[in-house]
């Protein structure tokens, strides 16, 4: 590794910098997975406006997705302090 990369590498505003951009992109990839789920769900044709049934699926359809990606990340987290408190808990079973 060159001292530039590992400057840059313990650098905090760089290293904050590349967390934001993940971020972003990261949102950026919901929005089109949204877009594309939603709309092939809610609308049969397009028209020159937006209709009310159409609009109510679309919300319903973001919040949905929306709760269930909250759900699973939520399951997520609690599944890894599950393990990491069952890992630290052989740990002291093992230390006997």
């Amino acid at each position: 590794m060159t001292s530039n990369t590992a400057d840059l590498n313990n650098d905090p505003q760089m290293q904050k910098f590349i967390e934001e951009q993940v971020q972003k992109q990261r949102f950026q990839n919901l929005v089109s997975e949204l877009t594309s789920k939603c709309w092939d769900t809610c609308i049969d044709k397009p028209t020159p406006r937006l209709e009310s049934r159409a609009e109510a699926c679309l919300v319903n359809c973001v919040e949905r997705f929306m709760d269930s990606t909250h759900f699973v990340l939520n399951r997520f987290e609690q599944m890894s302090k599950t393990m990491n408190s069952s890992d630290s808990l052989e740990g002291l079973v093992l230390s006997d």
